[in-house]
């Protein structure tokens, strides 16, 4: 749980960071189209970033309150790691194609929206093995 407190603070952390270098610094090597592309980003780092804050005060409820403990917080790790991988494939890149439009790795960024949406469906999983009150 720390260690994931840690990522998600650091993660938030980045998105500001990255998210004023590209107003300011980056911005005379952006096109209209990278612009949009940068703001896309930042908005998912910065939503991706909650999301993994969430799994990490999520860990103790779900350590309290599980049916099956180990089970539960091994689905919640997967959601996080999901949710980490979909900011990297999926901000990640879309930072770099506002620089880079016509980069290589852009083929990847459909499977960050995929880890995203498989990190929200995971979640469920979660939330099925707690206790019922």
């Amino acid at each position: 749980m720390k260690a994931l407190l840690i990522i998600a603070a650091l993660s938030g952390f980045s998105a500001v960071l990255i998210g004023a270098s590209g107003s300011h610094a980056l911005a005379p090597l952006m096109d209209e189209r990278g612009a949009e592309l940068f703001s896309r980003a930042s908005l998912y780092h910065h939503l991706l970033s909650l999301a993994l804050f969430g799994c990490a005060i999520l860990w103790p409820t779900v350590q309290r309150n599980a049916k099956d403990p180990a089970k539960a917080l091994k689905y919640l790790k997967i959601s996080a790691t999901l949710f980490f991988m979909g900011l990297l494939l999926f901000s990640g890149l879309l930072y770099l194609m506002a620089i880079f439009p016509e980069h290589p790795l852009r083929i990847l960024i459909p499977f960050g929206g995929l880890s995203t949406m498989l990190a929200w469906l995971t979640l469920i999983l979660v939330a099925l093995s707690l206790k019922t009150e």
